[in-house]
């Protein structure tokens, strides 16, 4: 047991529970946008009982990683494209990911101008919101899976730091909520940046991989611009207030 905790072993920690905090940035933000329509109390028991559900479904294929990644093998070819389960899983998880933002769009052009209506606090809505958490945890997993079994060959290691950032993620997913919820603009961003998210888990099914660096360096820096501009107006409110 005590060779667990050599330097090499709490390095790995450190730096895996470091990439699976910012490889579950994607899932915070979606979770973020997904609970909008349920009322305080259940945007809470939606987060923590569908991030709780979600780390017990992660924990489980780390213990199967071997099957996991026996999923990147070729099951057939199509014109030219080879595709395994794992790019089957990223296209049709891709064109969820793109087709939900895009009917969230359609509900904002439909209620701008009125009073955005809540969604009747139903069974039904809440654990479909619980579920839609599981699914897209699920298909935004196999990466940070792949990238822990192949970071450390300790199981407890892994699974510290899948723990670790989940609670990072449950903790900060009511904060990064609030914040969306408060600021349209920030929103929209949210849904553009998932809508984007998607067009990369398509294009890494067809074989087709582009860094997830750049999307996440566009969305902090439209963040960022979008916050100086709240700061300002805050500013400019204050001043106006004052004279």
């Amino acid at each position: 047991m005590e060779l667990l905790f050599t330097f090499e072993n709490l390095l790995n920690l450190f730096i895996l529970t470091g990439l699976e905090i910012v490889l579950g940035i994607d899932n915070v933000i979606f979770i973020a946008l997904l609970v909008q329509s349920l009322n305080e109390k259940d945007r809470f028991k939606v987060r923590f009982i569908g991030l709780s559900l979600a780390l017990i479904l992660r924990v489980l294929m780390l213990m199967s990683a071997s099957k996991i990644i026996t999923l990147t093998q070729p099951l057939f070819t199509f014109f030219h494209y080879e595709f395994s389960g794992k790019s089957l899983l990223l296209i049709f998880g891709g064109l969820f990911l793109i087709i939900k933002p895009l009917l969230e769009f359609i509900t904002l052009f439909q209620e701008k101008g009125q009073t955005v209506p809540h969604m009747d606090n139903t069974p039904r809505s809440f654990w479909h919101a619980i579920f839609q958490v599981i699914l897209i945890d699920f298909i935004l997993s196999f990466d940070s899976v792949i990238t822990a079994v192949g970071m450390s060959n300790h199981l407890p290691i892994i699974v510290t730091a899948v723990v670790i950032a989940m609670i990072v993620m449950i903790v900060s997913s009511k904060a990064v909520s609030d914040f969306i919820y408060k600021y349209q603009n920030i929103k929209i961003m949210a849904l553009a940046f998932i809508m984007l998210l998607g067009v990369f888990l398509v294009a890494n099914g067809f074989n087709i991989y582009i860094p997830k660096g750049y999307l996440y360096f566009s969305m902090m820096f439209s963040v960022g611009i979008e916050t100086i501009s709240i700061l300002l107006n805050k500013k400019t409110k204050i001043t106006n207030n004052i004279l």
